[in-house]
């Protein structure tokens, strides 16, 4: 298992779960903290330095785990199920946008309050924005060999595909081949009833973790048992990234290292690179 943290690019303007600051002192940082990956939260990659942020990734020899695509939503409050048929279209687009930056590392894209959420006043015409919006970019992510991973999240962010299990019915439903699952502890332990069980469940879907205590404090701030999810995963033979999405209460440089020197004790040192 791989250790990677998340990185709010320069384009980006509200403070979410991640590392905000100049990528030529944040990638350094993250590096000699000890983690080999980043993920990168997107908000427009039209308005990126991408040329800079590529020479540094290989400069710091940092893999890309997955790209986020939370800030657009934060930022520009786009969605697939947007009520406005110009913020839907804008949303496909900028995720399509999004897929074509992430096959210059090979690696996902996550759709989590991307999707949007279901209007109560009609449900069934949401439902169909929803898999119209994931089905379009699936198509495009597919052209460039990039997987789309699908995060349930839990009710209070979203009021859809909130358990592993109706995440991965819809996927087994959509029939994408590239359309797989991104677990994140933190939302499996407000909805899932096992976390364990539900990545045995999922095992053949998953591709992508996200980490976080009960509390969405760094590992080992809250009163969940890592050491049995971390088992879990060994017997699995997940060999995916696994990212601390976690509150930047401290400064991020304290949060990071808090995560990963709790993550390293967790008797699975031969597995965390």
């Amino acid at each position: 298992m791989k250790l990677a943290y998340p990185f709010l690019t320069e384009e980006t303007e509200k403070k979410l779960l991640g590392f905000k600051g100049n990528m030529e002192e944040v990638f350094p940082t993250l590096k000699d903290l000890g983690y080999i990956g980043i993920e990168p939260l997107v908000r427009n990659p039209r308005k990126m330095n991408t040329s800079l942020f590529t020479k540094l990734v290989d400069k710091h020899n940092l893999e890309v785990a997955a790209i986020g695509t939370g800030p657009i939503v934060s930022d520009d409050q786009l969605t697939f199920t947007s009520k406005s048929i110009i913020k839907r279209r804008e949303a496909v687009d900028r995720a399509k946008e999004v897929v074509e930056f992430a096959s210059l590392f090979d690696c996902p894209i996550n759709i989590g309050k991307l999707r949007g959420d279901i209007h109560k006043d009609h449900p069934e015409q949401s439902w169909l924005w929803l898999r119209e919006g994931i089905e379009q970019v699936c198509e495009h992510a597919d052209k460039y060999k990039v997987k789309v991973a699908l995060e349930p999240q839990n009710r209070k962010v979203i009021n859809n595909l909130n358990t592993t299990q109706e995440a991965l019915t819809f996927i087994q439903k959509t029939n994408m081949a590239n359309l797989k699952l991104m677990l994140d502890i933190y939302h499996m332990y407000i909805e899932d009833q096992s976390i364990e069980e539900s990545l045995i469940t999922a095992k053949d879907y998953f591709i992508y973790i996200h980490i976080a205590d009960h509390n969405r404090k760094a590992p080992g701030k809250g009163n969940l048992g890592f050491n049995k999810i971390f088992q879990t995963l060994k017997e699995l033979n997940y060999e995916g990234f696994i990212t601390p999405e976690i509150l930047q209460e401290l400064s991020s440089y304290e949060e990071a290292k808090s995560a990963f020197n709790y993550l390293s004790t967790l008797n699975l040192e031969e597995n965390i690179i």
